[in-house]
C-alpha cells in the first residue's frame, strides 16, 4: 500500500527541514513572498557561506527556488506541503 521509494523520498525531505536553521529559513519565507540571501543572513543572523549552504539544501530538494534579478538571487518558498508543515509545528507544538 505504501511504496518504499515514496516513503524514501518523503523521509528525505523531512530530514531536509529537521536543522533549526532551516526551520528559521522557512518560518521567515513564510511571512515575506521572497527574500535574497543578504535578507535572510541580516534577519537571521547568520554568516551568508552558511545561509548559502542551507540555501542550496533547499534548493536541491525543491522546497524553495531561487529567481535572478539582475545581480540578486530572490528565494521563495515553492513547496507548500513543506510550508504548512513547519508552520503548524512551530505555531502549535511550542
Amino acid at each position: 500500500m505504501y511504496k518504499t521509494s515514496k516513503s524514501q523520498k518523503v523521509a528525505t525531505i523531512l530530514k531536509s527541514i529537521g536543522h533549526p536553521i532551516r526551520v528559521r529559513i522557512l518560518l521567515i519565507l513564510s511571512d515575506n513572498k521572497s527574500m535574497t540571501v543578504s535578507q535572510l543572513s541580516k534577519d537571521l543572523l547568520i554568516d551568508q557561506p552558511v545561509m548559502s549552504l542551507h540555501l542550496a539544501i533547499l534548493r536541491k530538494l525543491n522546497i524553495i527556488s531561487v529567481q535572478k534579478q539582475g545581480k540578486e538571487s530572490f528565494y521563495t518558498i515553492i513547496d507548500n506541503s513543506v510550508k504548512q508543515v513547519v508552520s503548524i509545528i512551530f505555531h502549535t507544538r511550542y
